[in-house]
């Protein structure tokens, strides 16, 4: 057959020689390593303390009785969270951006209802304390779907991880990698629930807020300003 026949995308192109823009680079988070001290175990977090991997060395067996494997990897887990609470503590305060404060009504209001406001808020601040003291002070234990890892957490510190050492005789490296991974994130996640983390929250707060986020508002609303 007369001539050459040329794939197009052959020897670059006409799509190829365009210019391709550059994916947006991922902000990096510093990784955090702890260990067990036997070496055996190496659990990552990020400055957060969140979990990111769990690695257990291949020949770990040859170290580690399979029923202090759990320990080995409390150990790696809670080293890693110390040195995630230090560089907490080292970094400096980043600025809260500035939220609009909300906005205050201008009904006026009398000295007995601006009473029961602040019974109102004082009543909702002791429940949200009393709730907080009431999760922190609990430990929690949660099982992997697997049901071969279970672990407890208590004010931030993991206490224990069980694990069926039958189980880890016959089970792939990998797969046990992934029950403790599993249980140390929802550890972390489950032992403040999202809603406490954010802080008191109810309607009487958010009055009171606006209230005294301008005081010339609130000098007006009880009828000490015109």
């Amino acid at each position: 057959m007369g001539g050459e026949f040329r794939f197009g995308f052959e020897e670059g192109g006409e799509e190829d020689q365009r210019a391709r823009p550059s994916p947006e680079p991922e902000p990096q988070q510093d990784v955090l390593i702890g260990r067990d001290p036997d070496g055996v175990v190496t659990v990552a977090v990020n400055d957060l303390a969140e979990v990111q991997s769990v690695t257990i060395a291949g020949q770990w067996r040859q170290s580690v009785d399979p029923r202090a494997l759990g320990s080995a990897v409390t150990q790696a887990a809670n080293a890693a969270s110390v040195q995630a609470l230090a560089k907490q503590v080292e970094r400096p305060a980043e600025p809260t951006p500035a939220q609009p404060p909300p906005t205050p009504s201008l009904e006026r209001i009398t000295p007995e209802q601006a009473l029961r406001l602040m019974d109102a808020v004082s009543a909702d601040l002791a429940r949200f304390t009393q709730r907080m003291t009431e999760v922190v002070d609990r430990p929690l234990t949660l099982e992997s779907r697997g049901g071969h890892v279970r672990g407890t957490i208590h004010r931030g510190q993991v206490l224990n991880l069980e694990v069926d050492s039958a189980w880890t005789h016959s089970a792939r490296v990998t797969e046990m990698q992934q029950e403790f991974l599993e249980v140390l994130r929802n550890l972390r996640a489950r032992s403040v629930p999202a809603d406490l983390a954010q802080g008191p929250e109810s309607a009487a707060i958010t009055e009171l807020t606006a209230l005294v986020s301008d005081p010339n508002t609130l000098l007006r609303r009880v009828g000490l300003l015109p």
